[in-house]
């Protein structure tokens, strides 16, 4: 089971960094999170994202059936899209949703129309996926678990027509995939991934930005270009920002491997991972407050609007069949 190996992977390369407080403490006034949908029976869900407080969707499913379900903004009910493998990520920009998947899969919907495959050349698992607007969009992925094959780590690019594969920059270590892609504009574009790699696009050219870890980085957000949270780790919990220059990473002592993170338009990082963690970080720094969530389920996406916050998970720590967690906080 391909999906279920790569969570359980574990990074062979520990660096000495700054760490942070080994217990965060907890919100004086500990934040609710509640049961958002009964995603129990549906399949683990691996993202969460939307265009306001009123629209939402979240994907993901079982390893050969993925599912889409919406948010109207009074509940959420299932879409039907075309069959095939579980979904990883969704991103969009005007009117224009992209999903992305196992197995190279990519959907696209347009207005709100029905979901349509889009040939995206590549059988590789893909992890992630943004969209600059309508005509721009970038996915990346690579092959995480066949350690027969060669390391072929993959950015895609949406010109309007098709998309195409992207030749990657020199890197100083090899690496079997990047997982999220991520971008304050057209023209700066982050993509973090295996062993610490992150690198950025300045709308001509890829380059890679030194982070001072082998750590694996699996997603990000940010408020602007001088303000980005990148979260990882396998055996501890790690974050980095980036202040426009340069990426700071630290190490998060006591707390499991990240999975989401999504930065609120206050500056405060909302990160979640593995066994059901919660936390909060605070704009420019790295201090921390865990928010209470008695469900130990592996949470792996979070996106929020105004006051309302989204965080869906599953069992991709554990053999298939997936089981799904979909928790919300209106604060």
């Amino acid at each position: 089971m391909r999906l279920f190996q790569q969570l359980a992977l574990v990074a062979t390369v520990i660096v000495a960094l700054p760490a942070c407080p080994e217990t965060p403490p907890s919100p004086d006034e500990p934040a609710v999170w509640t049961q958002s949908f009964d995603a129990t029976d549906i399949g683990a869900l691996m993202s969460v994202w939307g265009t306001s407080s009123q629209e939402a969707w979240a994907v993901g499913g079982q390893l050969d059936a993925g599912v889409v379900w919406r948010f109207n903004g009074m509940g959420w009910s299932p879409l039907q899209i075309p069959d095939g493998p579980l979904l990883n990520w969704v991103h969009g920009s005007e009117a224009r949703l992209w999903v992305v998947g196992n197995d190279g899969r990519i959907l696209r919907q347009d207005g709100g129309g029905d979901f349509e495959a889009v040939d995206s050349g590549v059988t590789l698992d893909l992890w992630g996926v943004w969209a600059a607007d309508r005509d721009q969009a970038w996915a990346v992925g690579g092959n995480v678990t066949d350690r027969d094959a060669d390391p072929d780590p993959v950015i895609l690019s949406w010109d309007g027509s098709a998309w195409t594969r992207v030749p990657l920059p020199p890197m100083d270590r090899e690496i079997r995939s990047f997982f999220k892609v991520w971008g304050t504009s057209a023209e700066n574009i982050f993509v973090v991934g295996a062993r610490g790699v992150i690198l950025r696009y300045d709308g001509e050219e890829w380059a890679q930005t030194p982070t001072g870890t082998a750590e694996d980085f699996v997603s990000l957000w940010g408020t602007g270009p001088d303000d980005i949270v990148a979260v990882g780790g396998r055996q501890n919990g790690m974050v980095a920002r980036w202040n426009g220059t340069q990426w700071t990473a630290r190490v998060l002592a006591g707390e499991p491997g990240l999975n989401g993170c999504y930065v609120d338009d206050d500056g405060v990082a909302h990160i979640v991972g593995l066994r059901g963690r919660i936390l909060r970080m605070t704009p420019g720094g790295f201090d921390l407050q865990r928010d209470e969530n008695d469900d130990r389920t592996l949470l792996h996406a979070i996106w929020g609007y105004g006051t309302r916050l989204f965080t869906v998970g599953g069992t991709i720590d554990r053999s298939p069949p997936f089981r799904g967690v979909a928790l919300e906080l209106v604060e």
